[in-house]
């Protein structure tokens, strides 16, 4: 903060720093709004696939596809109508940064699934499945069309919400580590649904099953990963939608699915997570 060599004016003094921070002003985070991003995100997100459920839940009914897809964008979609709503938007991505910010993504994306398919085969689990991918890529109606999906069915559908919208105005109140916890716990009580809809990755885990909650877990350590590319290292949303991408790929590829697969990814994951508060020492709130 600078301070001026002049006197202020008695109308200089009366006047007050507007709270609603600046459109381009990398110094301030937006606040309020927490509430009605919760209740829209999960409100868009649970009807969908609870009218999809009620078809019958089977992805492979085009009308079930289509509100599966459509209530993936729950938190996307609640941070636009916020936004319309006046709402702004946390400070914009650093490119000037790239550098730094994707190698980032990329690699703390693909790690865990990727030190899992190494290490599972030493401890007696099975090799990873390559084949899986090619069904998947297949499944999808080719690599472009894969690579369509993959980028919407997830970090785009959720990364505008997760970590545009609702990290910041945690990072308010909360430390790091605490916002990491807070948002994880959040993200992973969204994807519940999903068990209940034949044709989910979560589907074919099962809700009552080891790997399903080994994977709702991972969603808290992993969210420190996320904060890392997108706060700390200054990439904003396009970094959470890197790292997001890359990872939901190489658990794809990889086919990490076994219960001591699942194990082993989540212990990536939180050794990445300590790895990353103790090597940043993240500081306070940000206000």
């Amino acid at each position: 903060m600078t301070t001026s060599a002049y006197p202020r004016t008695a109308t200089q003094r009366s006047r007050r720093p507007s709270s609603a921070p600046a459109p381009d002003d990398p110094g301030r985070l937006p606040r309020g709004g927490l509430a009605a991003f919760w209740a829209l995100a999960f409100g868009l997100s649970w009807t969908s696939w609870g009218a999809a459920w009620l078809l019958g839940g089977d992805l492979a009914d085009p009308a079930v596809l289509a509100l599966f897809a459509l209530g993936g964008f729950g938190p996307t979609l609640a941070a636009l109508v916020l936004r319309v709503a006046g709402r702004r938007s946390p400070r914009a991505a650093r490119w000037t940064a790239a550098g730094r910010w994707l190698p980032a993504a990329v690699g703390v994306g693909a790690a865990p699934a990727v030190v899992t398919a190494l290490v599972v085969p030493l401890l007696g689990g099975p090799t990873a499945d390559l084949a899986a991918g090619a069904a998947a890529v297949a499944a999808a109606g080719g690599p472009l069309l894969f690579a369509v999906v993959s980028l919407c069915a997830g970090p785009l559908s959720e990364e505008v919400g997760w970590r545009g919208y609702a990290q910041p105005r945690l990072r308010r109140r909360l430390s790091p580590l605490a916002t990491s916890v807070v948002l994880g716990a959040v993200w992973a009580v969204w994807h519940l649904p999903l068990f209940a809809l034949t044709g989910t990755w979560q589907a074919s885990l099962g809700l009552a099953s080891v790997e399903a909650a080994l994977f709702l877990l991972a969603m808290v350590p992993l969210s420190s990963a996320y904060w890392l590319v997108s706060e700390r290292l200054r990439g904003g949303v396009p970094a959470a939608v890197v790292l997001h991408l890359v990872g939901n790929a190489a658990l794809t590829f990889l086919a990490v699915t076994s219960p001591v697969a699942m194990a082993v990814y989540v212990g990536v994951i939180v050794l990445t997570a300590v790895l990353v508060h103790l090597v940043t020492r993240p500081g306070p709130p940000r206000h």
